[in-house]
């Protein structure tokens, strides 16, 4: 399993814009459909990404937005938040999801989205918006996996125990948290990280 980091601070999309002629027309419109420089800069970051893993291969989407690409031997996943874009790589599905952490006002999301072992994982916690932030990738991480996006039920399963628990791996970032969930039981001693600037992708 394999990983791959750019962080971002200090970038501005004005002086890296040229690099979007690298991509596929469809990222290309879709960095153009963003209003804020910040999307646009995550967006041309998450193409970049993806075409150092799959090249210049035809990307697909399943039916719930999953891209994937036909009769390739990996499979991807990629996430963005704040000034950070990421992509996970393995030989089984995979899910990925990056977030920022959380400010105290999103902790009472916890109460309407999170299974009841996960909600007292919260509460427990000596840090409440990093332990509201890892369970939230978590979730995020399995559901991309599986490639139904946030359409299921996200009270109906948990993350911190059980079976599923085994699948995914977090970790704690400075100021964001990553969790990755595969098919099988991971291990994070398995999971290589890399960080890259942009210029390296290209």
């Amino acid at each position: 399993m394999e990983i791959k980091i750019v962080m971002l601070d200090g970038v501005r999309y004005a002086d890296v814009a040229e690099y979007a002629a690298l991509l596929p027309a469809e990222r290309q419109e879709k960095i153009a459909r963003y209003r804020f420089e910040n999307d646009k800069l995550l967006s041309l970051a998450a193409g970049l990404l993806i075409r150092s893993v799959v090249g210049d291969r035809p990307i697909s989407l399943n039916e719930h937005g999953k891209p994937y690409v036909e009769s390739f031997n990996r499979f991807f996943s990629v996430s963005h938040s704040g000034m950070c874009a990421a992509i996970a790589v393995d030989e089984r599905e995979v899910g990925l999801d990056v977030e920022q952490l959380a400010g105290e006002d999103r902790l009472k999301i916890a109460g309407r989205f999170y299974h009841p072992e996960e909600r007292e994982c919260v509460n427990k916690a000596e840090d409440l918006c990093q332990a509201f932030t890892r369970i939230w990738t978590r979730k995020e991480a399995y559901l991309k996996q599986i490639g139904t996006g946030i359409a299921a039920d996200l009270t109906a399963f948990s993350t911190v125990s059980g079976e599923l628990s085994e699948r995914i791996a977090s970790f704690d970032l400075d100021g964001y948290v990553l969790s990755i969930c595969t098919e099988r039981k991971i291990d994070k001693n398995d999971v290589y990280i890399s960080k890259s600037e942009l210029n390296d992708l290209l």
